[in-house]
């Protein structure tokens, strides 16, 4: 027959597990955090007073071969003209990607430049 122990024994508590659980889940975090498919550039604007502008926004996306979208539905570049004649917008972003030739992307540039169109914004897709 065992004999009962004579002292009591404190449970404990090991830090070193829980610490080491709780860096690897702000590693994670911090590794999706930063895993993010576009570039972009967040900038603080100043506030101002007056009525508020009615910004018209135009999306252009150029894929690696050459082809033409705008928010999200296929055009040609004479369409492409046309829509920005008709729209006027005061701002065009231009999406391209990576494996995109950079003559697409300065053709449609050259085209925006001689509608009169300065306010364009370039962003680029990462590849992953």
């Amino acid at each position: 027959m065992k004999e009962p122990k004579e002292f009591f024994e404190e449970p404990k508590l090991v830090v070193i597990p829980i610490v080491d659980v709780l860096l690897a889940v702000f590693l994670f975090l911090a590794i999706l955090a930063f895993k993010t498919p576009f570039v972009s550039v967040f900038v603080q604007l100043p506030k101002g007073e007056g009525k508020e502008a009615n910004l018209k926004l135009l999306s252009v996306t150029i894929d690696k071969n050459g082809k033409l979208s705008v928010d999200g539905k296929p055009v040609s570049k004479e369409q492409l003209v046309e829509i920005l004649k008709e729209r006027k917008p005061f701002v065009v972003n231009v999406m391209a990607d990576r494996d995109t030739p950079y003559r697409y992307v300065a053709d449609i540039l050259s085209t925006l430049r001689g509608l009169n169109i300065t306010n364009v914004n370039l962003i680029l897709k990462k590849n992953s």
